[in-house]
């Protein structure tokens, strides 16, 4: 079991199976375009905010979008499927529920935008209540590779960092926790399974499933 004094959580492939929604998204956006979502693209941009990632986009493939139009189209790809179609990880749930009971002060650090789509997704699994705050990307000016959401999230609980376990599942993310001092915690994604080996090494516990953590 493991039981940090405080936690702070990523939602998008972390406590949620959503992130093939958004190798879908990658691939059907590029693809009216003319374009084929690689896997060194998907690797590039899923450590970057909304607006840092459509600029590289556009920048890449010379599309001729602004950034905020990029934006507005990846939102309204993801909207019905966050509302209705996406679920938890096997014993996530479980294992915030068993975090909350032992009254561990817990976080949400999110780059998942617009904001409607965090309160369906977190309502239709009756999260709301487990959480002190929800933090977000836009609150910060650099991405997931920093620490800068993190130490915001942290601060909003009143710990400090070396008392607060991150749970991410991106190796960036992972990197930007550990430059901030936090304890990390890596879990398993298919879509970034080939950096779970490196995220073994480099964080304080990486894990396949939650269940490894009850």
């Amino acid at each position: 079991m493991f039981l940090p004094q405080a936690a702070i959580f990523d939602l998008d492939g972390t406590l949620f199976d959503s992130m093939t929604l958004w190798r879908q998204i990658d691939s059907d956006f590029l693809a009216a375009r003319g374009h084929v979502a690689t896997q060194d693209y998907t690797d590039a941009i899923k450590s970057m905010g909304w607006e840092e990632g459509a600029r590289y986009t556009i920048d890449r493939y010379h599309l001729s979008e602004t950034p905020q139009q990029v934006i507005d189209i990846w939102f309204s790809m993801s909207e019905e499927y966050y509302m209705h179609r996406v679920q938890m990880k096997p014993f996530a749930k479980e294992y915030l529920l068993m975090l909350s009971k032992k009254g561990i002060p817990m976080a949400v650090a999110t780059s998942m935008e617009p904001q409607r789509n965090i309160e369906a997704v977190l309502s239709a699994h009756d999260l709301i209540p487990l959480f002190q705050n929800i933090t977000l990307a836009t609150e910060v000016t650099r991405g997931k590779g920093e620490p800068d959401i993190y130490l915001l999230a942290a601060s909003r609980l009143g710990v400090e960092p070396e008392n607060c376990a991150v749970f991410e599942d991106i190796l960036a993310a992972v990197r930007g926790a550990k430059k901030g001092g936090f304890q990390t915690v890596g879990i398993f994604d298919p879509v970034s399974e080939h950096d779970f080996p490196l995220m073994q090494k480099e964080a304080t516990l990486a894990v396949r499933s939650w269940q490894e953590l009850l």
